[in-house]
């Protein structure tokens, strides 16, 4: 639990709008944010950490299959214990990127909720899971300077990408982004884990534009002479990106080893059984068009399974639909 002058200080934002195009056709029906890790939903992880800190509220922006987003989140809510109230979705009709999203909640509360014009904002992508270290990077952040006007988490990489974070060789700040900047020898590429803190100095002056959080905030800063905090990713703490069936897969199988002695965990053929709550309709109605069989033999031990809490509490499991017929296949238990 966060000191409450703490809690005061801050704006915790869940970034749940995304496509999560990568893990289609899955994502065709259950949208990337709340696919399940074991029996939660992958933004509920983080949701949950803001929550378990004492925040009243915790803000998620929507756009692609909001309704699903939504459902999913809530019930998790409910089911651990949670008032769901306490979380707050601002759908976008056109999505605006990490940066407008973020742009939008901020502007919409401060506007509407004065007390909230001093704090600054916490930010981390919903389709990431992260026990990321939200006491730390606050007790950071505390220790800033006037010309430090956001924080950034980084972890460090095997290799080069093309959207690395390039930070100072002592690991105090970001340097700069991407493929176009120029590295020496006082500056080493890193991953953004999404895990930030953004000043209320740049928010009051960032309008909402459709762009990402890299273009409409940490370009801005570097361009007006001030500075990103980069707070190193600590290596005891998990970090999974799901964007891929492979990671996907290796988040579930490390979830499984870490809290097998917490959680009973189900298993079909070798194979986690992961639970989302509600099946979408869409899916439903996919399963009940498709009257393929799939033989028991052909579930090995890398696939990923989920079911459906509302299935389950009715007792109409009744067979193992294939979705799609790539050679990472998704099954649903329905």
């Amino acid at each position: 639990m966060l000191d409450k002058r703490d809690l005061d200080n801050f704006i915790p934002i869940v970034l749940c709008a995304g496509f999560g195009t990568r893990l289609k056709p899955l994502t065709n029906y259950i949208p990337k944010v709340v696919c399940p890790i074991l029996n939660k939903p992958v933004a509920f992880l983080s949701i949950e950490i803001f929550l378990k800190a004492g925040f009243k509220k915790v803000h998620c922006n929507t756009h692609y299959l909001a309704n699903e987003v939504q459902q999913e989140i809530i019930e998790a809510a409910k089911y651990f214990g949670y008032d769901s109230n306490q979380i707050v979705f601002w759908h976008e009709e056109d999505i605006l990127e990490t940066g407008g999203g973020i742009a939008r909640i901020y502007h919409e509360i401060t506007k509407n909720e004065k007390n909230n014009i001093g704090k600054d904002a916490i930010v981390v992508s919903g389709d990431i899971a992260a026990d990321f270290p939200l006491e730390d990077m606050i007790k950071k952040w505390k220790a800033k300077n006037s010309n430090d006007w956001a924080l950034m988490c980084t972890h460090n990489t095997d290799c080069v990408r093309k959207d690395a974070t390039w930070v100072s060789h002592n690991n105090n700040y970001v340097l700069g982004f991407g493929g176009n900047f120029k590295p020496n020898e006082n500056a080493i590429a890193k991953v953004f884990t999404t895990h930030q803190i953004i000043s209320k100095d740049l928010l009051n002056i960032v309008e909402v534009e459709k762009k990402s959080s890299i273009e409409i905030y940490y370009k801005k800063i570097l361009l007006l002479g001030k500075n990103i905090i980069n707070y190193s990713y600590p290596q005891e703490s998990y970090w999974f990106d799901i964007g891929t069936p492979k990671t996907y897969l290796e988040c579930i199988e490390f979830f499984e080893k870490k809290f097998k002695k917490e959680l009973s965990i189900e298993f079909y053929n070798e194979n986690i059984i992961n639970y989302c709550f509600i099946i979408p309709d869409s899916l439903k109605k996919y399963i009940e068009s498709n009257n393929d069989d799939i033989y028991l033999n052909k579930i090995n031990s890398k696939k990923i399974l989920i079911s459906f809490r509302d299935k389950i509490k009715n007792n109409k499991i009744s067979a193992l639909k294939e979705i799609n017929n790539d050679t990472e296949n998704f099954y649903i238990i329905f």
